[in-house]
């Protein structure tokens, strides 16, 4: 974030006093970045990203001639409330800043209080969760909303949301700058309770895909733990925050924390997967469980809100967590909770899951034919999973070449290496123990 050089001060180093200050860029960029545009408004949220900005570099500035002071994280807030209330008095004849405050704002009089009120805690985690909201229900694509979540709520600069999902720089630029114009027209104002459920339903939608895009990665490495744990900390936003979370709610956060127990276990010393009947059970975190069996009873009591797609992944989840060993697996218990979740989602994807537990459930040839007849569905024409899933079953059925033959298509029409070799292996383990 800043330039590096060999100055000392005191006696610490300005590496290492960019490093103190960068990792208060991650922990409390976000809360101040929400609070300021809580205050200009989301249609000012460059001048919200500029006054961020200032802060952190006269930190830096400050802090190099000075030392550091005793609460870092207090001086930072302190010195953007500040350079707030400058912009607003420099401004607020030609602006509009937020909309429901634009009185309190104007009056020179209230200016200050209301202000100060606006940077308490309490206000902070609300501006939180009104910039998650914000940002999860903008109808985005995965490629723009993910690195936008990851640079506003997680608190990572643009340099670090590159290296994360591993693109140039300036592709993230991009990205960002239209996301950016999109969150313009964004009410930035809690959901009205007629609306809150619906709005909840996307904003679950998107944390669950930050929380996949770490635990089922993409790109080269197979794990990328830090989008589990922004994901974790965004849902536990929300279950804190008053009146705000649904049966749901609980539920998704049960599925990441049943989801995060595996963590140890599913990728060798190379970083390839390892499939979860392989993997060592022993190095499964019971802790986590015992986190995701606390949120999963929650739900189940939880007044507000159905029981609907995460209640059902959760219970399928624990399902998968709660045997010792993957042959004591409750597979007809599976199957039933697969039905449930297809009849509630329409998902072709919750269909092929249904397969797989029909086929371990004993009915492989069942299983092969409802896979089949997938192949022509509009969504899964072009995708790569029920070949390669076929390909699984048939070499379960010991029909070595047919096996062999879907494999290679299905990793002709798409998948990562990661997928590639893990079927492979799976069909050679498959026809050596039948």
């Amino acid at each position: 974030m800043w330039v590096i050089n060999a100055l000392k001060l005191g006696g610490m180093t300005l590496q290492n006093l960019e490093r103190v200050i960068e990792q208060l860029y991650k922990q409390q960029s976000a809360k101040l970045l929400a609070v300021l545009t809580r205050l200009f408004g989301p249609q000012h949220f460059s001048l919200a990203e500029d006054v961020l900005q200032e802060a952190f570099t006269k930190a830096l500035s400050v802090w190099k001639k000075q030392g550091i002071p005793d609460k870092p994280e207090a001086w930072l807030f302190s010195t953007a409330k500040n350079a707030a209330l400058d912009v607003i008095r420099q401004h607020k004849n030609k602006w509009v800043f937020a909309e429901d405050l634009k009185v309190f704002l104007e009056s020179e009089w209230s200016l200050n209080s209301t202000v100060e009120q606006q940077f308490s805690e309490p206000k902070i985690k609300d501006d939180q969760l009104r910039m998650i909201f914000a940002c999860c229900n903008m109808q985005l694509k995965a490629e723009y909303c993910l690195p936008f979540i990851l640079k506003v709520l997680c608190g990572l600069s643009v340099k670090a949301v590159a290296r994360a999902l591993l693109q140039p720089e300036s592709v993230i630029k991009k990205r960002l700058y239209r996301t950016k114009q999109k969150l313009k027209l964004q009410s930035y104002q809690f959901p009205e309770p007629e609306q809150l459920s619906s709005v909840l339903d996307e904003v679950h939608k998107v944390l669950y895909l930050l929380f996949n895009e770490g635990f089922h990665s993409s790109g080269k490495q197979p794990l990328n733990l830090m989008f589990c744990h922004e994901a974790i900390g965004l849902t536990k936003l929300l279950v804190d925050g008053p009146n705000i979370a649904n049966k749901e709610t609980y539920s998704l956060l049960a599925l990441m924390y049943f989801h995060l127990g595996r963590v140890s276990s599913r990728v060798d010393a190379q970083g390839f997967n390892i499939p979860i009947d392989l993997q060592d059970r022993k190095q499964w975190a019971g802790a986590d469980f015992a986190r995701a069996k606390q949120c999963l009873e929650l739900a189940k009591h939880h007044q507000s809100g159905g029981a609907g797609r995460f209640f059902l992944e959760a219970l399928i989840a624990q399902q998968h967590c709660a045997v010792a060993n993957f042959n004591l697996t409750n597979w007809l218990m599976i199957v039933e909770l697969y039905r449930h979740l297809v009849f509630i989602t329409g998902s072709p994807v919750a269909e092929l899951n249904l397969c797989i537990a029909i086929a371990y459930s004993g009915e492989i040839e069942s299983a092969i034919t409802q896979v089949e007849q997938l192949l022509t569905d509009k969504y899964l024409r072009k995708s790569h999973m029920p070949l390669a899933i076929l390909a699984h079953f048939n070499a379960m059925a010991g029909r070595a070449d047919l096996a062999y033959a879907q494999a290679g298509e299905s990793m002709r029409l798409g998948g990562t290496s990661h997928e590639h070799r893990l079927l492979m292996q799976q069909i050679k383990r498959q026809l050596e123990n039948p």
